[in-house]
């Protein structure tokens, strides 16, 4: 009996191994830290590391956790790259970013809990954490996504974090024109349940497009719309064009952004947490080989439309050292000359690393 009873508690263990089997674990993240001086005795350090841990526990059930440690959190706020944080305050706190589960079904797939999105990202190096369509938003609640390789279609419902009283709808169709080219649209409205339409709920819609043209030109270009709560309802239309040319060893980057409204009180550092509400940016550069490459940024920045004394000119020499596939050093130097003659020049020089995985 005793071997009878041995044998079938190892049948069951056997067959219930897998049902309680742990989840398969992976990680990723990116890492950004920067140190700089602007040649008047001020040095900034700046960081952002960001982690996600994915559970697989099975092929079609997973769930993922997030956390941040992130400059703007300090108690003096900076960023990344090259702003304002003073180096005595790099020593931040982990914070939690929030967390999901997917399930994946032949219908499409679901997720819910913490979802983070952001549309019309820079591909622009001071801006490349930032978005020009939305601005990185958090909500919690479900989302709904099906699709194949021409077109995708995702639906997101949920409670916003700007308040306690506003909730998020929004959309994404994504089209695939062959392996080269895709159109994304994107679109939704945020409402506080408290307040009547025209006072509590933002819209917003947007398009994005990325094209390849053989091995030498790539292009992005996104198109923004807002219409924002108010007393007066505000119109916002945001343009962005990015695209990069490759011949050979030599590069060439351009990035042309606009901000166009009816209201001189909106700005882009208070709703996209951008600097300006218009720049055009160029970046010529040559790779040495696939270690060293070296670039000259010349910018035009204009912070507020209405003011040109606040327009400036940067430009920005860079030398790029990849020790490693996605491990990125870059070494600048920056000299910056405003419109206005009453503002003396500004001198800035740096160190910044950049860690994938």
């Amino acid at each position: 009996m005793k071997s009878i009873a041995s044998g079938m508690c190892l049948m069951i263990s056997v067959v219930a191994a897998p049902a309680f089997s742990a989840p398969g674990i992976s990680f990723s993240g990116y890492g950004d830290a920067d140190v700089w001086g602007n040649f008047t005795g001020n040095y900034y350090a700046n960081s952002e590391l960001d982690l996600g841990m994915a559970l697989s526990f099975s092929e079609k059930l997973s769930a993922h956790v997030y956390a941040t440690v992130w400059s703007a959190n300090g108690e003096h706020p900076g960023g990344i790259p090259a702003r304002y944080a003073p180096p005595d305050e790099r020593w931040l706190s982990v914070l939690f970013d929030g967390f999901d589960i997917t399930y994946a079904t032949k219908f499409g797939t679901f997720t819910a809990g913490d979802l983070v999105y952001q549309y019309g990202k820079f591909n622009y190096y001071f801006y490349k954490r930032l978005s020009m369509i939305t601005t990185e938003s958090f909500t919690r609640g479900l989302k709904y996504s099906i699709g194949n390789e021409m077109a995708t279609q995702e639906l997101l419902l949920g409670i916003a974090d700007k308040n306690g009283s506003t909730s998020d709808v929004q959309g994404v169709t994504n089209i695939a024109m062959g392996k080269a080219h895709s159109v994304g649209f994107y679109y939704g409205m945020k409402n506080d349940a408290i307040l009547d339409f025209s006072a509590g709920t933002d819209a917003y819609a947007g398009v994005e497009y990325l094209g390849s043209f053989g091995e030498a030109l790539s292009v992005k270009a996104d198109a923004g719309f807002m219409n924002l709560a108010g007393d007066k309802r505000s119109n916002v239309v945001l343009l962005l064009f990015e695209p990069v040319l490759t011949l050979g060893r030599f590069t060439t980057a351009f990035t042309g952004y606009v901000m166009i409204d009816n209201d001189t009180l909106i700005n882009s550092a208070s709703l996209l947490r951008l600097g300006d509400e218009m720049f055009f940016y160029l970046e010529p550069g040559y790779t040495f080989n696939d270690y060293v490459g070296c670039g000259l940024p010349i910018e035009y920045h204009a912070a507020d439309m209405a003011n040109e004394n606040d327009n400036a000119v940067w430009v920005v020499p860079a030398i790029y050292i990849y020790p490693f596939e996605k491990i990125r050093w870059r070494i600048w130097g920056q000299v910056v000359r405003y419109m206005a003659d009453s503002q003396k020049n500004d001198y800035g020089i740096g160190s910044e690393i950049i860690v994938t995985f």
